[in-house]
């Protein structure tokens, strides 16, 4: 029908669907995690193990103390010198957030996205852009050098916003740590959580809010568009490339080949590992899980967030991940140090973190059918204003029902997503059944032993 993504009426529901298939995606998983936490050994940690598994840090430091609970000595930080600490991570990283934004701010200029003449009823004179600077936009302007209509020029500062965040989110990632020692917590579970919390705040926060200016500010959802393929697509082969070819040409290098052979089968599992195995994987470099993690998050965002301004994302990342999959195979087989096992029962924070990501979705998503593009004016044409540059507009009189039905909406999604939610168990009913059956055993076990005791008594007694 030569329809655009915009002009076509079916682009909103792209977002509902992509809603639903990320809460049937986060249920799922979560039943999955408890059949493998049960599977090995880890799937109702108690108090005590989760003290044993999740013990004190070594670093952690503090004044001795007699306990109040077990009357024993102990190391004692008090909590409010904490959080303190907190207020000073917190200060911290609000001044790099906002080093982040001048960067966005700076870049989306030198890609011509910040063009207050396109919108002359919004700015004016009177008004003007707070955002603009005249001699920044001008490189992007046509003949200049970084046209924004030159087929490679104007992908010239996508690379640099990307470059600038990778940047930025190695230099935050040593300030985090730092950070997070500084903050002294007691044990590994949660000077891990505190330090996942930050660099996930501030890693979204670099990557989605040049998304998030243009959508809800600029109100563009073209030029959202062109952003999102950019930098989602530049981050997705920078991410193969990081996973693919560093990691064979580190094997060529110490090998003199890009690939290993297969080791791994059943004979080379019986043999116990050589002095020489031992001394090479010593010499690999630890495998550092906490990016991956954090770059699967990323991803999530990126295609359920605003999924319905870029629906191709979905298929890119399917591709991506199929093909990291092997990538990271490789790496651990034949580039890192065997991980190192922890005890858990599930993904723990990350799990939080994607969840947090997913419900949003529902809000984003019609908030860019509604206010954004125009995909919501295919079905309320009476509700929106559209001037002479062809900007649309919600009308004066009917925004505020506009307004209703948008947010409606976004609590219809809520309403579906929390049914679905409940409806499926978050433990499979199979494993009840394990799980029913283990307690069974145990307690016929208890009830036996009982009885031997019982008996040996009413023995002794006779004699």
């Amino acid at each position: 029908r030569n329809d655009s993504l915009d002009e076509d009426e079916y682009t909103p529901f792209y977002g509902l669907v992509c809603f639903i298939w990320a809460i049937l995606f986060l249920r799922f998983w979560e039943r999955q995690e408890n059949e493998l936490a049960y599977q090995w050994g880890t799937f109702a940690l108690t108090a005590y193990e989760r003290q044993k598994y999740f013990a004190k840090r070594v670093d952690f430091h503090g004044y001795v103390r007699v306990s109040p609970v077990t009357g024993e000595l102990e190391t004692y930080f008090p909590n409010f010198r904490r959080r303190v600490r907190y207020l000073v991570s917190a200060a911290v990283t609000v001044a790099m957030l906002a080093t982040a934004f001048t960067v966005m701010i700076l870049s989306l200029n030198l890609q011509g996205y910040i063009r207050p003449q396109t919108n002359p009823q919004r700015w004016h004179a009177d008004n003007t852009h707070p955002f603009h600077f005249p001699k920044l936009a001008e490189l992007a302007e046509e003949g200049n050098m970084f046209d924004m209509n030159s087929a490679w020029r104007s992908f010239i500062p996508p690379v640099i916003h990307v470059a600038c965040i990778f940047t930025l989110n190695n230099i935050y990632r040593m300030i985090a740590e730092h950070l997070t020692t500084y903050e002294n917590h007691e044990t590994e579970l949660s000077h891990s959580n505190s330090l996942i919390l930050k660099r996930f705040l501030f890693e979204a926060f670099d990557c989605y809010i040049a998304l998030f200016y243009l959508a809800f500010y600029e109100r563009d959802v073209s030029r959202l568009r062109g952003e999102l393929v950019t930098v989602f697509q530049i981050d997705t082969i920078r991410r193969l490339l990081l996973e693919c070819l560093i990691p064979a040409v580190l094997v060529w290098m110490r090998t003199g080949r890009f690939w290993v052979p297969n080791t791994h089968g059943k004979a080379k599992q019986e043999e116990p590992p050589t002095l020489d195995d031992i001394i090479k994987e010593a010499d690999m470099d630890p495998y550092e899980q906490f990016d991956d993690y954090m770059e699967i998050c990323i991803q999530i965002g990126y295609t359920t967030l605003f999924a319905s301004a870029y629906p191709l994302a979905s298929l890119v990342s399917i591709v991506a991940n199929w093909i990291e999959i092997r990538s990271d195979a490789f790496k651990l087989a034949a580039c890192c140090q065997r991980p190192v096992p922890f005890r858990a029962s599930g993904l723990g924070m990350w799990r939080t973190l994607l969840s947090t990501l997913i419900w949003m979705s529902a809000l984003t998503n019609c908030l860019l059918a509604g206010f954004t593009s125009d995909q919501l004016m295919h079905y309320l044409p009476s509700f929106y204003l559209r001037d002479q540059t062809g900007f649309s507009d919600l009308g004066h009189e009917k925004g505020w029902v506009l307004v209703f039905v948008i947010f409606g909406l976004e609590r219809f999604m809520l309403v579906v997503g929390l049914l679905l939610y409940n409806i499926i168990p978050q433990v499979p009913e199979s494993l009840l059944d394990k799980i029913e059956r283990r307690q069974f055993v145990r307690t016929q076990e208890a009830e036996q032993l009982k009885n031997e005791e019982r008996q040996k008594r009413q023995k002794k007694k006779k004699l």
